[in-house]
């Protein structure tokens, strides 16, 4: 907006001329204050979000090791699940192995006693042998004695007895044994399908735990990660919306410098066509003693439109690119803690 014409009166001009910088010059000097303010306020602003950006970025990179450490902690799990599985079935083996151990100690302890029952079966025989001999020595010196047959008979149904007792014997012994191997057998048989099945069910609810642990902590870290993420385009964008402003802040910095240069520029010719027109009215003046009153009408009405256009022109023209420009301000960026 182009300034108005003043009066065309030498104390008016006096008095714009000395008037002009001195109001113009606090005018600009405040607001290059105000603006210098605002620069190092949105400087210090940059460099808080910078360091903020950093910081997040070593907390992603930290969050990235421990997700690692996670992982390398499951396979180590994982690992041990493996070897305290190939543990238990070595164990099961150990326990087959102890059970046939068992089992063939149980045999050399039957063929022991079956040894022993024949031996003991020997004995008997020979003890039989020895008491045939002497009931045949008996029945040698008291053949005739009647009296001692009866005494035949009877040790002769004592020693059928004898041997019945002794077959019952063996036969209980036997069925026993049968029995107690039977049950040596289904014991061990229950054992090893209750003790497999227990660690199939341990092993499934390990491995059950470890999966939900680990999608729980997986689900955790990516939360934060896609939270962090947000935060830092957040942070991103605000940091490009203060670089903008920064720039356009540069920009009407370097208008309001041409302008306050075009000002100076203007109040120099303001003063530079006062010195002139003074000049041109004392030579009108000191020639109109000369000259006639129709030539000095002349003079006047040649002199006065080039003096008024000068002022005129003084007053409104300015060099090129130096039109102030009337700008508004942006809208300062919101800055979201």
């Amino acid at each position: 907006m182009a300034p108005k014409k003043k009066p065309k009166g030498k104390n008016s001009k006096g008095k714009d001329g000395a008037a002009g910088p001195s109001s113009a010059a606090p005018f600009v000097s405040e607001k290059e204050q105000r603006l210098q303010k605002e620069l190092d306020i949105l400087s210090e602003h940059i460099v808080t979000y910078s360091q903020r950006l950093r910081h997040f970025q070593s907390e992603n990179e930290y969050l990235d090791k421990e997700a690692q450490q996670v992982r390398e902690a499951s396979k180590v799990y994982l690992s041990y699940l493996t070897r305290r599985t190939v543990r238990c079935q070595n164990a099961i083996i150990s326990l087959n192995d102890q059970n046939r151990f068992d089992l063939s100690q149980i045999q050399k302890q039957k063929a022991e006693v079956a040894a022993q029952y024949v031996e003991r079966e020997r004995e008997v025989s020979r003890q039989l042998i020895e008491l045939e001999n002497k009931l045949f020595l008996l029945n040698r010196d008291v053949a005739d004695l009647q009296p001692w047959q009866d005494l035949q008979l009877r040790h002769l149904t004592q020693i059928r007895e004898l041997e019945k007792e002794l077959l019952i014997t063996k036969i209980q012994h036997a069925e026993q044994m049968h029995r107690v191997k039977s049950r040596f057998l289904h014991q061990a048989a229950e054992y090893e399908v209750n003790a497999q099945q227990k660690l199939q069910i341990l092993a499934k609810l390990a491995e059950e735990a470890a999966v939900r642990s680990l999608i729980q902590h997986t689900k955790q870290v990516k939360a934060d990660n896609w939270s962090l993420q947000n935060e830092l385009l957040s942070l991103i964008k605000q940091a490009q919306m203060l670089k903008a402003f920064l720039s356009h802040l540069r920009e009407q910095q370097q208008r309001l410098f041409q302008e306050h240069q075009c000002r100076q520029d203007l109040a120099r010719r303001r003063s530079w066509l006062q010195q002139h027109r003074g000049s041109q009215e004392a030579t009108i003046v000191s020639s109109s003693f000369r000259c006639t009153p129709p030539a000095k009408g002349k003079l006047a009405s040649s002199s006065a439109p080039g003096a008024s256009l000068l002022i005129a022109q003084g007053s409104t023209a300015l060099p090129s690119g130096c039109e102030p420009e009337r700008m508004a301000a942006p809208p300062f960026p919101t800055l979201s803690a």
